[in-house]
């Protein structure tokens, strides 16, 4: 296939437009006054998104001029790499990158070179890392969280008090989950125990008809990786676990009907008390979830493989233990599990290290999806690991206000976890913009480096210019105000046109929030001002004669598919 070369400054020339054209339609969404943007549906007939949600928006933007598109991939790559990390800070992300881009595309234009001036970003950059580090305010309190996901919700109501609440309960490794609920109201559940989505095999196992739970007090746990065909495989099993007076948990690939049919009989009869139901995970990853119900409960997973011995010759010693299991038609929570806390905790640090060097890949470091696949597998892991989870049901009136709530609901429980991890400052760019003083007076190698260092300097200022502009302030009055306060604490609060202690007035922002976003405008700005050449494949259009989009888009049976 033939190839199209795309010299300087032609490349960097389009690349800035599609950059420019994404982050206008972007940053209208920045501050607590920022409005919504409607993006349609690929599909038609199909109500268009409603959010204000900065990631969203660029995902959305595609340019039928390649080149231009690259930029708008740089934009789109940074706020993802945002979200995924944190949650928040998109848009202050891509406001970042744009102002760095259009004063590094000048600076090149001038004669400094992109090279240096990618060192002199560098060199700022950790600079201004530092110093938030070092005046960030640690020692997060509920309060404080209610705060900040009133920021990051955009004052949802309520939110905050709920967050808080779900962080209290499951701490910083601990997984809220986030689903469409039912009603107009938001409503949250948190499970003590480890919980997974699979329920008992037949409705014949409850013990509790009115409430539909099936429930074992002190019972063994069978894990078996196979099918059980044959119950004449499970007496020896149920005789020993009878004359011990407790209860089993089946947990197993599947029971046929004949072997589910002899369980029935005789749990319904009262001779002993059993529950058969299916194991977590799907696939090849089954393997690795029946290892951690084993190290979980303390006991031996049995594998299809030539080392597990075969069912009649499973013994007590080889079943795991719990204090109580719940089983409904949908889940089952494990409650007491008897494994080992030391190997539990040691499991949960390993799988932790991994998950970070998952997110830690860069685009085109493998497939993006299977990226995030693996990186959604390894955090179920941690979460049912650690004993505890979260349900949140984001409640609304319509389909799209209540997808539109759980984006930043999602983004608020997140900027909350980063707050804890790394401590808080002044909210609305204002803790960016006293950084500029940190860099006062360095001096680098060269006056090129020297260049970058300013050009960052400059762009520190940028979120907070564009939030007082969304909110219909006087920039530059404010800025006047702010510099007139010898105080690192003191912020202004846009919704309610007022100045104080970030604290006291609510405008908190994560730390982490601000690195991440800054980090990722730099290295995305750097990598495209070192880009000299750039070489596209020329498309061959001849197989799309005669397809319509539209016509597929308007015929699909299910746009879900």
């Amino acid at each position: 296939m033939s190839k199209q070369i795309i010299y300087n400054p032609e490349a960097r020339l389009k690349m800035m437009a599609g950059i420019d054209r994404v982050a206008k339609a972007v940053i209208v969404t920045l501050g607590s006054h920022g409005p919504a943007v409607m993006i349609q549906h690929r599909t038609d007939g199909i109500m268009p998104m409603f959010t204000r949600d900065g990631v969203t928006v660029a995902r959305s933007i595609n340019f039928d001029d390649r080149i231009a598109d690259l930029g708008a991939r740089m934009l789109r790559d940074v706020a993802g790499a945002v979200s995924r990390q944190v949650g928040d800070g998109t848009t202050t992300s891509i406001v970042l990158a744009q102002k760095l881009a259009q004063e590094c595309l000048k600076s090149v234009a001038a004669g400094f070179h992109p090279l240096q001036l990618k060192q002199g970003l560098d060199i700022a950059l950790a600079l201004v890392e530092k110093n938030l580090a070092d005046k960030a305010v640690t020692g997060v309190t509920g309060d404080w969280i209610e705060k900040i996901a009133a920021v990051a919700t955009k004052n949802e109501p309520g939110v905050g008090k709920m967050l808080s609440t779900a962080l209290e309960k499951l701490g910083v490794q601990g997984t809220l989950n986030f689903q469409l609920g039912n009603s107009r109201n938001d409503e949250m559940e948190i499970v003590e125990g480890a919980q997974y989505p699979q329920g008992y095999l037949s409705p014949y196992f409850m013990t509790d008809k009115n409430r539909e739970v099936a429930e074992l007090e002190n019972p063994y746990i069978l894990l078996y990786d196979r099918d059980i065909t044959d119950m004449m495989d499970l007496i020896p099993l149920l005789e020993e676990v009878k004359a011990e007076g407790r209860s089993l948990l089946i947990i197993a690939e599947n029971v046929i009907e004949k072997a589910l049919t002899g369980l029935l009989l005789n749990h319904v009869r009262g001779i002993f008390k059993v529950v058969a139901v299916k194991p977590p995970g799907f696939g090849d990853k089954r393997n690795n979830r029946f290892k951690d119900l084993a190290l979980l409960t303390g006991g031996q997973a049995i594998l299809a493989d030539y080392s597990s011995p075969k069912l009649e010759h499973v013994s007590l010693a080889q079943l795991g233990q719990a204090e109580r299991v719940i089983v409904t038609a949908e889940s089952t929570t494990i409650i007491g599990a008897k494994g080992d806390p030391a190997a539990v905790k040691e499991r949960i640090e390993t799988l932790s290290q991994e998950a970070a060097v998952v997110l830690a890949k860069k685009p085109g470091n493998g497939s993006p999806t299977g990226n995030k696949h693996d990186y959604e597998e390894l955090e179920d892991r941690i979460a049912f690991l650690d004993g505890m989870t979260g349900m949140f049901s984001v409640g609304g009136l319509a389909d799209f206000e209540i997808k539109e709530r759980m984006v930043r609901i999602e983004n608020a429980y997140m900027s909350a976890k980063a707050a804890l991890e790394e401590g808080v400052l002044p909210g609305g760019g204002v803790a960016l913009y006293r950084c500029i003083k940190a860099l006062d007076g360095v001096i680098c190698a060269n006056a090129d480096q020297q260049q970058g260092l300013i050009i960052l300097q400059q762009a520190l200022a940028a979120p907070l210019q564009k939030i007082t502009q969304n909110a219909g302030f006087n920039t530059e009055a404010v800025l006047a105000r702010l510099d007139a306060e010898d105080n690192d604490h003191f912020t202004f609060d846009t919704l309610n046109n007022r100045y104080g202690d970030f604290l006291d007035i609510g405008i908190i922002d994560p730390v982490k929030v601000m690195r991440l976003a800054l980090r990722n405008a730099v290295s995305v700005v750097g990598t495209m001002m070192t880009t000299e050449t750039v070489i596209m494949e020329v498309p061959d259009l001849s197989i799309m004669d005669g397809y319509s989009p539209e016509w597929a888009a308007a015929t699909r049976e299910d746009p879900r598919i």
